[in-house]
């Protein structure tokens, strides 16, 4: 009887071990449904974006900036931000400053497209074949996470409350993200993002 009480107690801190591995995980892949979705309610609780945009600034040379900053694409600064970048230009944020909230980062990470001044689906190349491509679990939360698993370059804990991944785009397998994520409180949150390899600017689309 000792024995079966050890035997489950040593179950339970395997499930409950695994499971804390895979919380984050889970953050991971809610954030990306949420770029996928459109789901901004979702991205401004699940991203600390002032820690982002440092981040994403400190991976990005200033030519990639530059580039983003001409793209059609790319969101345009408010009237505050261009008499800011003329009374002192280096007051002026970046063109990530814009790019990196709830409603542009879909569009700058590729999920979303600008259309006629309006953030719209996707209208691209399908993701690639899928290893449960073509059985009953195609395109289903299964399909996606197994996808997915196979893109992580790197994961690792760096301590209880941080949580380090490295992703390779679903399209460009020579251009990674890292992400590092936190324990704030009760749940996961993404406090920073840098982006290897080149990056492909937004375009805006005149179709539909």
């Amino acid at each position: 009887m000792r024995r079966f009480g050890l035997f489950r107690f040593s179950v339970f801190l395997l499930l409950l071990t695994a499971a804390y591995i895979a919380w984050p995980i889970y953050t991971v892949l809610t954030i990306r449904e949420a770029m996928r979705s459109g789901d901004t309610a979702t991205l401004a609780s699940k991203v600390e974006w002032h820690s982002v945009r440092a981040s994403l600034k400190a991976s990005m040379s200033a030519e990639a900036l530059a580039a983003l900053e001409t793209e059609p694409g790319a969101p345009r600064p408010t009237l505050w931000q261009r008499v800011k970048s003329t009374v002192a230009p280096s007051m002026a944020g970046s063109v990530i400053d814009r790019y990196a909230t709830p409603e542009y980062f879909p569009v700058f990470l590729g999920y979303r497209r600008v259309w006629r001044g309006t953030i719209q689906p996707l209208a691209a190349k399908p993701d690639p074949p899928t290893a449960l491509a073509g059985t009953w679990l195609d395109g289903t939360i299964v399909d996606r996470f197994v996808a997915f698993y196979g893109r992580i370059r790197r994961a690792v804990f760096h301590s209880l409350t941080r949580f380090e991944i490295e992703v390779a785009d679903r399209h460009r397998l020579d251009r990674t993200y890292t992400g590092l994520l936190e324990l704030k409180g009760l749940e996961w949150k993404l406090t920073s993002l840098t982006i290897s390899g080149a990056i492909a600017a937004p375009k805006a689309t005149s179709q539909p």
